[in-house]
């Protein structure tokens, strides 16, 4: 086929996509209401089962004139439908270009039971499709960027419903089909309220934003700026409708939980300063709001500062793609003043008028749907978790389950304090009745009875254990990976204490290899780690997982959601272990029983300052080092007998090459480069003058204080004093 037939060809395929592209943006209320992926250029163009381009042609600017057809073909997976007249365009141009083969007979879908944690091997057996294909399709969508390989366990339900979908197969979940997570009719849905997640960069004000949308000072409930985990609550609009907002925190280490309100919410208010401009938790929200296609507000706060400028702010988020309305863009922004109440009615109806564009339906009597926000363990009541009603309405009584936990919901607390008999979609409520802790993030399901709750908690727990054994010899594997590079480790820094220049061009040989291991050291901190919540338990994990010194390692070798207790004090004084606490009372019984085992327990509401502390702990586990300090060195030139009282000894003849030789100092003689005396001198002689240094470049007799040591010439002799060193952790996480 000619390359100008090819090209003709292949310009026709992208006009339809182009024209189907704009119907798509002019239907943004609906694509959301269904959360349908991006389809691919002939998904578009005829009712295709499935048809994927690989991204690379579709933006390049390169001339196609003249490339292998058939290397195109083999890029394209494709299976016909019904007989349409698209189809039997597509299916006449693509047979020209196959040379007229035969097209493959239509495939019809296939029913398949799917559970969650299966992975695209076991689909494809199910479906009896070839692994090659069902890998090829998975791995071309953005959509399914998060699975990283064929054995990948796909825990997300609805995530893996939608991969049935791109597959052509029907998944069965419970009873419910992919089928079913099609649009539903509009009279079955019910308006809701928007979910918005307010993110941003260390103070820049989100939490004064929040609190004053509250109209409730939740500043005085942070610690040195930094919320300390997600929160869930409602406003009521002038107009009277409702908006929830998560609260996800704007520090590095919390990055996981701010990700985890970009998953649950349908738009984000990002704030930035006027005065601060872009910083990296900005840029990592815009990041976050463009992977999951989460509509943008832009909140340019702290306008009321003297060096605010709202057009230099808004210039650098142009840098980084984010054209606003007041730059002509279509992204909405509103100047506003947190602090002073500016301009918030503004920002309020910005958002109520984008929640109106979107068009956000639920219905109210399917089956509940939602994910927890965030877990902990309160002492007086028990396991509670926040969780946010996405589908159905969550009534006392209900048997949810979540992740590997089980509840019978015995009490809903919403934002009040105030109980509540049932929960709609879009709004959030603390959970009572969990038999165990659920995770943040974890999606809540409901089941119809117990008995369908336990059987899906073991067919988890099952596959769980089926990982956790893959995971171990992973485990047993990267322990012996460990030790290697830890010898290897010691052995360059024994290189590094002798001759830095060596120990440079070792490390480089070391480092050419591969052999680098994040931790070494005959010395480790073994601490208990116990948070209020998982987030917490989670953001801390993350910043221990950077500790990286070869002086002492950190061992995390326990932690727990909720406040110190007996076993903890046990634990920690079996193993010398420190007991680290986040936003979590010791209770007096455990304080006491620590002293009396003298179990260290330390508490923190500030990250920053729990950093520090851990630094000072480790550094406290490194016992101090001697090290040399050359005073100076000396050649042997000369080695005669001379007569002393007490009868004959050999003295060495000797001339000063470096430094200086202190009479009162420590000695060592190294013969080809090997120690054979290390001790102290019995006389230092200049001409016949006894002397107490001599400089570089004079003569000098040596006696040393061993009387049966014999000099050699060419020996060298080296002046140094020992030093006793404190050295400390060169751990910096960011």
């Amino acid at each position: 086929m000619s390359g100008a037939c090819m090209m003709t060809t292949l310009h026709r395929l992208l006009n339809r996509h182009r024209l189907s592209v704009s119907l798509h943006h002019a239907s943004l209320s609906t694509r959301r209401l269904a959360s349908s992926r991006y389809h691919s250029i002939l998904d578009y163009i005829c009712p295709m089962s499935s048809a994927t381009f690989p991204r690379r042609l579709l933006h390049t600017s390169r001339t196609l004139c003249g490339f292998d057809s058939d290397e195109f073909l083999k890029e394209i997976d494709f299976k016909p439908s019904s007989v349409s007249r698209d189809n039997a365009f597509v299916t006449k141009e693509l047979s020209k270009l196959r040379g007229k083969k035969k097209m493959p007979p239509q495939q019809n879908s296939v029913d398949i039971d799917v559970h969650s944690g299966m992975n695209l091997v076991e689909i494809s057996q199910k479906a009896n499709l070839d692994l090659h294909k069902v890998w090829r399709i998975v791995s071309s969508s953005e959509e399914f960027s998060k699975i990283r390989s064929e054995k990948f366990k796909i825990n997300d339900e609805e995530l893996l419903l939608k991969v049935c979908q791109a597959l052509n197969v029907n998944g069965m979940i419970e009873g419910r089909s992919a089928d079913k997570q099609e649009i539903l009719p509009q009279k079955n849905l019910t308006p809701r309220p928007p979910v918005i997640t307010i993110m941003g960069h260390i103070d820049h004000g989100k939490t004064t934003l929040l609190g004053a949308l509250r109209k409730s000072n939740l500043v005085d409930l942070e610690f040195g700026g930094i919320t300390q985990h997600i929160g869930a609550f409602s406003v009521k609009t002038s107009t009277g409708s409702h908006i929830t907002f998560l609260d996800t925190p704007g520090h590095a280490a919390f990055a996981a939980m701010r990700e985890r309100g970009a998953l649950v919410t349908d738009i984000i208010v990002l704030v930035v300063s006027a005065d601060d401009g872009v910083m990296p938790q900005t840029i990592e929200s815009i990041e976050y709001a463009q992977k999951y296609d989460v509509p943008l507000v832009i909140a340019i706060n702290k306008i009321d500062r003297p060096n605010a400028d709202v057009e230099r702010t808004l210039n650098s988020l142009l840098e980084h793609g984010i054209q606003t309305e007041l730059n002509g863009g279509d992204i909405p922004a509103v100047p506003i003043s947190a602090l002073m109440g500016e301009n918030l009615s503004e920002l309020q109806d910005t958002i109520a008028v984008l929640a109106e564009i979107l068009d956000l339906r639920s219905d109210l009597n399917a089956e509940v749907q939602g994910h927890v926000i965030e877990s902990k363990m309160d002492p007086k009541v028990g396991l509670v978790a926040t969780v946010l009603v996405q589908e159905g309405t969550l009534k006392v009584g209900t048997i949810l389950i979540a992740g590997e936990s089980i509840a019978k919901v015995k009490k809903m607390v919403d934002e009040y304090g105030q109980s509540v008999k049932s929960i709609l979609p879009s709004f959030c409520a603390e959970v009572h009745g969990w038999k165990t802790l659920p995770e943040a993030g974890d999606q809540v399901l409901e089941v119809k009875n117990m008995k369908k709750a336990q059987e899906r908690i073991a067919l988890l727990s099952r596959e769980k254990k089926m990982a956790d054994q893959e995971q171990d010899e992973l485990h047993s594997l990267d322990l012996k990976r460990r030790e290697e590079h830890k010898e290897i480790m010691k052995t360059l820094y024994r290189i590094k204490q002798n001759n830095y220049w060596k120990y440079i061009n070792a490390k480089q040989k070391v480092i050419q290899y591969g052999y680098l291991p994040s931790t070494l050291g005959e010395y480790y901190l073994p601490i208990i780690l116990k948070a209020d919540v998982y987030g917490s338990i989670e953001a801390l994990l993350g910043i221990f997982s950077k500790f990286d010194s070869h002086l002492c390692e950190l061992r995390v070798v326990h932690h727990e959601v909720g406040p110190v207790n007996e076993a903890d004090i046990n634990l920690a004084e079996s193993l010398n272990a420190e007991v680290f606490c986040f936003n979590v009372p010791v209770p007096a019984d455990q304080a006491t029983s620590a002293e009396k085992k003298n179990v260290v327990i330390k508490q923190h509401n500030v990250i920053y300052s729990l950093i520090d502390d851990l630094r000072k702990s480790g550094n406290s586990r490194i016992p101090p080092t001697t090290e040399e300090n050359i005073k100076g060195e000396a050649d042997v030139l000369e080695v005669f007998e001379y007569k002393f009282k007490n009868g004959k000894r050999m003295v060495a003849g000797c001339r000063c090459t470096e430094g200086s030789l202190l009479s009162k100092l420590d000695y060592k003689v190294l013969r080809n480069g090997e120690e054979v005396f290390s001790g102290k001198l019995d006389s230092l002689k200049h001409h016949r003058d006894e002397v107490n240094m001599i400089e570089a470049g004079k003569d000098c007799g040596v006696l040393v204080n061993d009387p049966d040591f014999l000099f050699e010439v060419g020996d060298m002799l080296v002046c140094f004093e020992n030093k006793t060193v404190q050295k400390t952790l060169d751990w910096a996480p960011g």
